[in-house]
């Protein structure tokens, strides 16, 4: 699994710009089909794994993939000694999930672009997660998150 985790994020570890989107679904497509895999037969037992094979489906399309990252990054969560990074994956696969499904997100971990490329804060209800669980499950407050909006958006140096 720390294979596949590998992969994943080593294909995510260069400008936007240069990632070939299409290449990069079936990449995706491909590793969540190996966890999948994986998970029948056993091969995925400790949080590592968990967190691993979670972050594999939250790279997802949709919201089978999105629910089964939740899941996994529950039971990481559950098995963790620091559950700081599992914690945050729940909240992510959460926010993504309800992205999915065109619903506001709760804790305000996801991001999109608009038309102009511009960076946004996808809609958040503000009311049923409190900043302190945010903290607790190792989220941004919803001011940072809105700091880190603005800083996504922030021209690099020279540039204006």
């Amino acid at each position: 699994m720390a294979e596949l985790f590998s992969q994943d994020q080593s294909a995510r570890n260069i400008p936007h710009s240069e990632i070939d989107w299409s290449s990069l679904d079936q990449q995706d497509k491909d590793r969540r089909e190996e966890a999948l895999k994986m998970l029948a037969n056993g091969r995925i037992r400790s949080a590592k794994d968990y967190y691993h094979s979670a972050l594999i489906f939250q790279h997802g399309n949709n919201s089978e993939d999105i629910r089964l990252a939740h899941a996994l990054a529950t039971i990481a969560a559950i098995l963790a000694k620091d559950k700081s990074e599992a914690n945050w994956l729940k909240a992510a696969s959460w926010d993504r999930l309800m992205m999915n499904l065109d619903q506001p997100q709760w804790y305000g971990t996801q991001f999109v672009k608009d038309k102009s490329g511009n960076w946004n804060l996808y809609k958040v209800d503000p009311d049923i997660v409190s900043d302190q669980q945010r903290i607790d499950w190792s989220v941004r407050t919803l001011a940072e998150s809105k700091a880190m909006e603005k800083s996504l958006n922030k021209a690099p140096e020279g540039k204006n």
